[in-house]
């Protein structure tokens, strides 16, 4: 009988050397044109598609990688956000205004004086990478007046300062401005790491709905074949009915097993229309109606050949390179930075502080009789002499200083602090976990790969082995000396151990992707662990469980 997949009909006597020894090669399947198109092929088309195809489709149009793209996108964004910080920041005030006061008395300047000015400062500051900030104001007025008592009417006054402030304590190692951006770069890699981990494990998951559609084609034409011996057995029952040489009873029980097995038929078609609807979602990019009526055709059929694991080099393998370790290391860097900051802000608060400005005035000069008598003469100026007295340096002005600051039993920063050693110390330990669910989760893997590969061996003998028990069986019922009872037996019993090699073929194949998939990424879900049941369709279930005919 001919099975759905190309597997060596071979039978080995000793179920250890099956184990051992590495199957033939598969039979040769039609060489496709290596062509993948990301789009769906067009309505009413079939698609062949082979395993590297299906892995291409989902790395340019998976949805889930969709999604996950944007993120180190964001987090890309993030950082300069952050960085950000650093950018100068320019300012400036520009405004005018009037102002009439009556003379209150002898020095009011006159029984009502007028003033108008205008403002027009400018000024600049930067962030430090050392925690500091240096900041330069340019500031300048324009004052007309009526007040007698002026000497410089319209005047110009300007100033130009710069200062500096810098912690030497608190802030001086690690500031909010560094720890934020630093915790943003971090964060990155981590999202990168993510991503990574996403498109790691969608194209295993790929690989493995690529093996359950293989599986599912497969068992559709075991139970297919199924029915069509039960379907021969009942033929044969009327005949003989017919002829008187076989009970009526004996056709009922016939007829009963053919619709069972129409049932198991059935239930594995629809199986196969979900691993293709899986599939699809897995490789194409859009929700159209082409997208769910194209038919999907496997156009390899990849053999179970034997696959040496060295479980301890995988462990180790993982635990330095895989994506969910590398990004709780990371997280683990990140908890560093917090117990750096939070250090640095319960030291004392020290800041050196220093400014230096020089200033001027200009304008025209006017020169009176006595104070606040008439007008002399007048000398013409203006904003030119000014700039002339800043950039002079005539009336220079200078600071420098300490500013201190300590809270008394400073119990918020002391506090903080040690949240986050707690927090840092709690990451650890949840490293230590994930290494040690990493290692049992290889090991597994390691082990799945081996037990599958036994199991494939061991169910292509059995398969074997039933298809002589059924032609036995059919020639002694041929020659009266077997019962119908009994063939029916031996053909439920051959499409179980049908359905067992092409499940334990597919768990084979799925175990080789999940252990190469369990040393690069975590977060995936195994969907080839060993089995402990034979076969998981509802159709097998139907086999193992329905009532045997009467003799």
């Amino acid at each position: 009988m001919r099975l759905g997949f190309a597997v060596p009909a071979l039978l080995i006597a000793a179920a250890p050397a099956l184990a051992q020894e590495a199957p033939p090669s598969p039979e040769p399947t039609p060489a496709l044109t290596q062509e993948a198109p990301p789009e769906p092929a067009p309505a009413g088309q079939v698609l062949h598609l082979s395993l590297d195809e299906a892995v291409e489709r989902a790395l340019k149009n998976n949805a889930d990688i969709a999604v996950e793209r944007y993120n180190p996108e964001a987090s890309a964004e993030t950082v300069r956000e952050q960085l950000g910080a650093y950018d100068p920041f320019l300012f400036s005030t520009l405004s005018q205004s009037g102002r009439t006061s009556p003379g209150s008395n002898a020095f009011s300047g006159g029984d009502s004086v007028e003033t108008d000015s205008t403002v027009y400062n400018f000024g600049a500051s930067q962030l430090l990478p050392t925690g500091g900030e240096l900041r330069l104001d340019f500031n300048n007025s324009r004052l007309e007046t009526s007040n007698v008592f002026s000497s410089f009417n319209p005047s110009y006054n300007s100033t130009f300062n710069l200062g500096l402030s810098q912690p030497l304590l608190r802030g001086l190692g690690m500031d909010n401005t560094r720890f934020q951006i630093r915790t943003a770069k971090k964060n990155r890699e981590i999202s990168d790491v993510q991503f990574r981990q996403t498109v790691v494990n969608t194209v295993a998951n790929v690989k493995e709905l690529y093996y359950d559609l293989i599986y599912a084609i497969d068992n559709l034409e075991a139970q297919r074949d199924s029915l069509g011996l039960a379907q021969k057995l009942l033929d044969e029952n009327q005949i003989k009915v017919r002829v008187g040489t076989l009970a009526p009873l004996d056709v009922v029980a016939a007829e009963s097993e053919v619709a069972t097995r129409e049932e198991a038929v059935i239930v594995a078609e629809a199986a196969l229309r979900d691993a293709e609807d899986a599939l699809r979602r897995a490789i194409f990019p859009d929700n159209d109606p082409a997208t769910w009526t194209t038919p999907i055709v496997p156009s390899e059929r990849p053999s179970a050949e034997l696959v040496t694991v060295d479980a301890q080099k995988a462990v180790l393998n993982a635990l330095a390179n895989r994506t969910d370790v590398v990004a709780a290391r990371k997280g683990l860097e990140n908890a560093d930075l917090t117990i750096k900051f939070a250090h640095s802000q319960s030291l004392p608060g020290v800041d050196l502080v220093a400014a230096y400005g020089t200033s001027g005035i200009g304008g025209t000069f006017i020169e009176r009789e006595g104070l606040g008598g008439p007008i002399i003469r007048t000398v013409p100026g203006g904003f030119g002499d000014a700039l002339g007295d800043i950039f002079g340096q005539d009336y220079p002005t200078w600071t420098i200083g300490l500013n201190l600051s300590y809270p008394i039993f400073n119990r918020q920063s002391d506090a903080a602090e040690a949240r986050a050693r707690i927090g840092r110390d709690q990451v650890a330990a949840s490293l230590r976990r994930l290494e040690m669910q990493i290692t049992a989760e290889v090991r597994s893997a390691a082990r799945a790969v081996e037990t599958n590969y036994k199991r494939v061996a061991t169910t292509r003998a059995a398969r074997v082995l039933q298809e002589r028990r059924l032609d036995a069986e059919q020639k002694k019922f041929a020659a009266g000396l077997s019962t119908n009872f009994l063939v029916t037996q031996a053909q439920r019993d051959l499409a179980l151990a049908e359905v067992a090699e092409l499940r334990a073929t597919a768990d084979y194949r799925k175990s080789v992707v999940n252990f190469d998939r369990v040393q690069e990424a975590g977060g995936g879900v195994s969907l080839a662990s060993v089995r402990t049941t034979v076969g998981t369709s509802r159709g097998t279930s139907l086999l193992q469980s329905s009532t045997a005919p009467s003799q």
